[in-house]
């Protein structure tokens, strides 16, 4: 797996409204292994090298369609996305000390409050993945054992960013790549249907999600490694 989706991050942040954690604590060994052998599984090496990405696609919520495209540093904890649900436009990101969000009317919400920010910095934490960077990005993973869903079995590991909110990672037992995940404390659940190799890298480019009664799936059109641009992150210029 490579990315969590626009689409399954705003699920993350949506849920940790649930609940929020305590500073991460020491990782388990077995955590440990387990996601070695999912970030073996998804590109290895291959995920160390690009900078950052940009990705399209389409997102079908509650029987509204619509487009989106997103952003994410992949050396700092910075994304910024805008969609089209419906024929009405919103968006926003986080860009490591803000978050913000837009809406239909262009106005620009900056978000400041510090509960919030931990709730958007782990939404932007698992969309640029960084459970595979733990040199980069500081945080605590514990093996949560080995349970079963939709007929299958999963190893599931607890991952909580360093001032974030614990999520759950569930690994497939044989290939060991990410195939859901699920937020403690919330009815939310993700599921990557499909996924596409892009340089190297195991992209989920079919993902579906609920958040209680609501329902979304996101379909990738494209997903490109591309250069650095700060400017994508600044958040009066992103979405204009």
């Amino acid at each position: 797996m490579k990315r969590f989706s626009v689409a399954l991050a705003a699920l993350i942040t949506m849920a940790c409204l649930a609940s929020a954690q305590a500073a991460p604590e020491a990782s388990d060994s077995v955590a440990l292994k387990f996601m070695a052998k999912c970030k073996a599984a998804s590109g290895g090496a291959s995920l160390d090298r690009p900078a950052a990405f940009h990705e399209t696609g389409t997102i079908v919520r509650d029987g509204k369609s619509g487009t989106y495209e997103m952003y994410g540093d992949l050396h700092a904890i910075r994304t910024a996305g805008i969609h089209t649900i419906d024929g009405k436009i919103g968006g926003g990101g986080y860009d490591g000390t803000r978050a913000w969000h837009f809406g239909p009317d262009g106005n620009v919400v900056i978000i400041t409050d510090p509960a919030q920010l931990a709730q958007e910095m782990t939404g932007a934490y698992f969309t640029i993945s960084g459970y595979f960077y733990p040199d980069r990005f500081p945080a605590t993973f514990k093996y949560l054992g080995r349970k079963r869903a939709g007929g299958r079995d999963y190893d599931v590991v607890a991952v909580t960013p360093q001032g974030g909110i614990a999520n759950d990672l569930w690994l497939d037992t044989h290939n060991h790549r990410l195939m859901r995940f699920t937020v403690e404390g919330a009815d939310g659940t993700g599921d990557i249907l499909r996924y596409r190799v892009v340089d190297g890298t195991w992209i989920g480019f079919a993902n579906r999600q609920s958040e209680g009664p609501h329902k979304m799936v996101q379909t990738l059109a494209t997903y490109d490694y591309v250069p650095l641009d700060p400017e994508r992150f600044t958040p009066p210029s992103f979405g204009k």
